[in-house]
Parts: C-alpha cells; sequence; structure tokens
C-alpha cells in the first residue's frame, strides 16, 4: 500500500538540487522527495495551526466582548438595583422614623390622659393579624428589594393601626369633654360660663421647652388642643364643691321656697341644713382660701371659702371655727365643728353654694358631678 503513495509524493516531488555558492566554490544539496514531503507537511500544519489559532483568538475574543457587554449590562442592572435598593431603604428609613415619632406621640397622649379616662387601646401594639407574616420576610427564596416591599407593606398596617388608635384617642377625649359638658349643664352652669371664670395657673410651673407647633401634623396638633382643653376643664372642676362637708349627717331641709322655721313665713333657702351630732367635723369640699372666718349674724360662726373659678361655699351655725381668714386649705381639711350657733333651732350646718356671687343649690352639684370627677 505504501508503494502508490511513493509513487505518487515522488511523481509529485521529485528529488530536486539546491545550488549553493559560497566562497567561489559551488556546491550541491540534494533535497530527496522525503524531504520536501516533510516540509510541505511542517508548512500545511503550520498554516492548519495559524488558522486554528486565528479562529481560537477571534473566538475568545468575542467571548471576551460578549462576557465585557455582559459584565457592562451587570454593572447597570446592579447599579439600577443598588438605586433601588437606597430609594427604598431612606424610603422604609423614613416611614419607620415617622412611626416611631408617631408611637411616641400616641404613648405621651396615653400618659396626659386625665384619670377620667380609660383608653380601650394604648396604640402601643402592633396589628395582631399583619398581611405580611415575620416567617415570609426570612424567607431565603424572598429577594431583598422583595423583603423591603414586604417591610413597607408591614409598617403601612401598623401606621394605619396607629392612624385608627389615634382616632380613637381622639373620640375618647371627646366622649370625655362631652360628659363634663353635659354634667355642667345639669347643674345650670354652661361650660360657657364655666369659662368666662377660670383662671389658668401657672405659678410654681416651668421645665424644658419642647415645642411641637413644628414637628407635629395637623391631626395632632388638634388632639393636642382637645387634650389640653379637656385637662384644664379636669382642673378647674377639681376646686368645685362638688361633696358635701360631712360624713355623718341627714337633710333636714332642702335648697328653695319653705316656710321659714321660727317666724313660719314663706322663706326663700339658699343652702341645704345638714343635721348631725354636736361638734360633727365640717371638711372643706374642694381646696380654696379662707376669705371669712367668724361671727356673722344669723349665720352664727360663719366660715366663706374661695374656691376660684367663679366657686365659693358658706358654713354657718358652727360650734368651732378651725382655720382664719387669708388660710389655703386642700379637699378634705377640717374647718370647723357642728353646732348651733346664731338663728337656729338645733344642731346643723347650714351649707350654701355660690356660683358668681349666686347661690346655686348643693344637691344639684353633688349628683351632676359626683360620678364624672
Amino acid at each position: 500500500m505504501l508503494s502508490p503513495i511513493k509513487k505518487i509524493y515522488k511523481h509529485h516531488l521529485p528529488e530536486r538540487q539546491l545550488l549553493i555558492r559560497q566562497n567561489g566554490e559551488v556546491k550541491y544539496l540534494n533535497i530527496s522527495s522525503i524531504v520536501q514531503l516533510s516540509l510541505l507537511s511542517l508548512i500545511t500544519l503550520a498554516f492548519i495551526w495559524l488558522i486554528f489559532s486565528s479562529t481560537k483568538y477571534f473566538t475568545l475574543n468575542q467571548k471576551i466582548s460578549t462576557t465585557h457587554n455582559n459584565l457592562q449590562q451587570s454593572k447597570q442592572s446592579l447599579d439600577q438595583l443598588t438605586n433601588q435598593y437606597q430609594k427604598k431603604h431612606h424610603a422604609l428609613n423614613k416611614q419607620l422614623t415617622q412611626l416611631q415619632d408617631q408611637q411616641l406621640f400616641l404613648q405621651n397622649i396615653v400618659d396626659s390622659l386625665p384619670f377620667g379616662i380609660n383608653p380601650e387601646n394604648d396604640g402601643s401594639n402592633i396589628p395582631s393579624e399583619p398581611k405580611i407574616q415575620k416567617n415570609e420576610l426570612l424567607d431565603k427564596k424572598v429577594s431583598l428589594l422583595d423583603k423591603m416591599d414586604m417591610s413597607k407593606n408591614l409598617l403601612s398596617d401598623i401606621k394605619l393601626k396607629q392612624d385608627h388608635d389615634l382616632i380613637q384617642l381622639s373620640n375618647q377625649v371627646q366622649q370625655r369633654q362631652n360628659a363634663l359638658d353635659n354634667a355642667l349643664n345639669n347643674t345650670g352652669i354652661t361650660h360657657k360660663m364655666f369659662q368666662a371664670h377660670y383662671v389658668t395657673n401657672t405659678s410654681a410651673q416651668g421645665g424644658p421647652l419642647y415645642d411641637l407647633s413644628t414637628r407635629a401634623t395637623e391631626k395632632q396638633k388638634n388632639i393636642i388642643d382637645q387634650l389640653i382643653e379637656l385637662k384644664e376643664l379636669e382642673t378647674a372642676l377639681q376646686n368645685i364643691p362638688v361633696k358635701l362637708p360631712a360624713k355623718d349627717y341627714y337633710i333636714s331641709s332642702l335648697y328653695g321656697y319653705r316656710k321659714d322655721p321660727m317666724s313660719k313665713r314663706r322663706s326663700m333657702h339658699k343652702g341645704i341644713d345638714m343635721a348631725g351630732w354636736i361638734k360633727t367635723q365640717i371638711f372643706a369640699p374642694a381646696s380654696g382660701m379662707v376669705k371669712r372666718a367668724g361671727r356673722n349674724g344669723s349665720y352664727g360662726n360663719f366660715i366663706e371659702i374661695d374656691h376660684l373659678n367663679g366657686f365659693s361655699t358658706r358654713y354657718g351655725h358652727l360650734h368651732k371655727i378651725k382655720v382664719k381668714k387669708g388660710q389655703t386649705i386642700t379637699k378634705n381639711d377640717v374647718i370647723g365643728l357642728m353646732g348651733s350657733t346664731g338663728r337656729s333651732t338645733s344642731t346643723h350646718l347650714h351649707y350654701e353654694v355660690m356660683f358668681n356671687k349666686k347661690t346655686i343649690n348643693p344637691l344639684k352639684i353633688t349628683k351632676a358631678l359626683e360620678n364624672v370627677l
């Protein structure tokens, strides 16, 4: 089989002589067919290798170019994701800060509520059944941006609940305000009449200023104004003489028109008579300052106390007076002992309540306000 091949390459590649001239001498270099075939094979292999290498180079270069483009696209996508992350992260931080401020505001509102209000919901709990559960946020299959979206939804649920709690607190404050206004109306004294005599006490007060004028929202400002108005009313009502000023007694004569116990004539009784044992302790039904203390005609031993905000009380027929004019007293302080001095038939206390220098029925005040203060 080698003979035909040998004949072919010897036919196409006959033995050749290479003439070499050097230093005046001529030499002949015989190049056999096998050498020519070997050189041709080497050249062919070199050419094939060159083509193969060039193809690999261009292919590799194309891959590098494609990879570079992919990297550029990936970098752009990463930059976009980074921008989205930063925007969402900033939005979440802003939303979280707002929620924390709202939560602090709700807690401060709850802490500021008068004792007459028992809040049903203090706004301190997050929704019990949020749309996105915590374990969903920890799922590794969920992307970071998806988790941030879920967190945003969860924070939105909390915001809705906080808004609901704020409305509830506002309603409770308004309900308490309405209850006090109605109670005042039942005494015959309107809120407007009471406000006309209300004196704001700023003595012995102070502390750092935390101005909410610029930081609070309109809704927050409204409920703050509601709460301030309510607290001022609650404070002012503490000085109203609601309780009757003795423990052991019975009502021996009511307020209003009656037959005078001595002259038997028609007369106006401007207080109530509280009968009891001699020397029964009489206490102040509210804080105030003693305006008068001493003998006062038919009142006998007499005390008058100014309770501010238009209210004052009078006590007649006392056995003994235990306070002095100008003395500041607090609620439940003992001011005297029950007796029968002055124009009196027997041991009792003549008790008057005055508003704006006019007498009003003490029992009416007690009935209207005792259960709301």
